[in-house]
């Protein structure tokens, strides 16, 4: 009987170091499952994943710290957003002083692929717009060189923008302070539009070479048609491209309140030789109401044909305050 109560209890005992031994393996194995787990999370959470302007996913390591922008205006929003630049193109033209010193990597139609892979770069800001820069795209994969290729147009945008750059930067703190403070600068312009006013306006493209009526899917545009302003040039019979061009006949019949003109390219004279040649030239023009009464405005290109960024809100009140000045003194 002893024997037998002996036999038992060593058997118990022998199936309890089993169970014990399997639950520790069992434990072992969820512990390093787990750890394999949070590795893969932490790994992941080092990368932001976005769509771009061709609607691919792109994925770009966080707080890269080799950054070649081509784009000056995009340049801008990530020294907002916290970044730096090492390489640049050869213009300084509305580009933050902070980045100067970095290196030039080509023109804006132009880039030097050699001087590119020779700062052996973690990522390169290109325009989605500019044919050459796309080239690059290829060899960017070839040498597994992350890239993000952008275009941004208004205020939605540009915010869009900002967010993705601070969440690649880590600053989403940046992004918060001054994505939050533009949209308020703006919303509260937006809140004192007169409901009644709606003004009619000219909005016009000139460069030494030509004269072309701009749309309301441009990035000024865009502003005036937040603003309420209605754009003379829009015509559901008309194709995009019949709407750009300038002719006098059609701004007479609609006489507009108000007409806008941008000026493109550093040859200021040449500029409104053109402009002279095109509009005042024409006994027509100054019998156009915005003409007589001093409605005819040149914008500054430093808001409103370079991107305004951090200023939007100075863009719209500017615009505002032309529109309606009964309302923004």
């Amino acid at each position: 009987m002893r024997r037998s109560l002996s036999f038992i209890l060593a058997v118990c005992l022998v199936l309890c170091v089993a169970a014990a031994a399997g639950c520790s393996a069992k434990k072992q194995t969820n512990k390093e499952n787990m750890g394999q787990a949070n590795k893969a999370a932490s790994a992941e959470s080092e990368y932001v994943t976005f769509t771009d302007i061709l609607g691919e996913t792109v994925r770009i390591k966080k707080r890269p710290q080799r950054v070649i922008s081509f784009i000056n205006s995009a340049t801008n929003v990530w020294y907002s957003a916290g970044g730096e630049v090492i390489g640049r193109i050869d213009s300084t033209e509305q580009l933050t002083e902070k980045a100067f010193s970095a290196e030039v990597c080509g023109s804006l139609s132009n880039p030097n692929v050699e001087k590119i892979l020779s700062l052996r770069p973690d990522l390169l800001l290109l325009s989605a717009g500019m044919s050459g820069q796309k080239a690059l795209v290829p060899v960017l994969k070839e040498n597994n060189i992350p890239y993000m290729l952008i275009a941004y147009e208004n205020l939605s945008e540009y915010l869009g923008l900002l967010k993705t750059f601070a969440e690649i930067t880590g600053r989403a703190d940046l992004c918060d302070e001054i994505g939050d403070k533009v949209q308020r600068e703006v919303d509260e312009i937006l809140t004192r539009l007169p409901k009644d006013k709606h003004p009619s306006i000219l909005l016009l493209y000139g460069t030494a070479a030509n004269l072309r009526v701009r749309l309301p899917d441009t990035p000024v545009g865009e502003i005036l048609n937040d603003l309420g302003a209605l754009n003379i040039a829009e015509d559901s019979r008309l194709t995009e491209a019949e709407m750009q061009i300038f002719s006098m006949e059609r701004i007479l019949a609609k006489d507009p309140d108000f007409i806008f003109l941008q000026t493109m390219g550093s040859d200021l004279e040449k500029i409104q030789a053109r402009v002279a040649k095109e509009t005042s030239a024409n006994p027509a023009w100054k019998s156009l109401t915005a003409v007589k009464e001093g409605r005819y405005i040149v914008l500054p290109k430093e808001l409103y044909l370079y991107k305004p960024n951090e200023r939007y809100g100075e863009a719209y009140e500017g615009l505002a305050k032309i529109l309606y000045p009964e309302v923004f003194k």
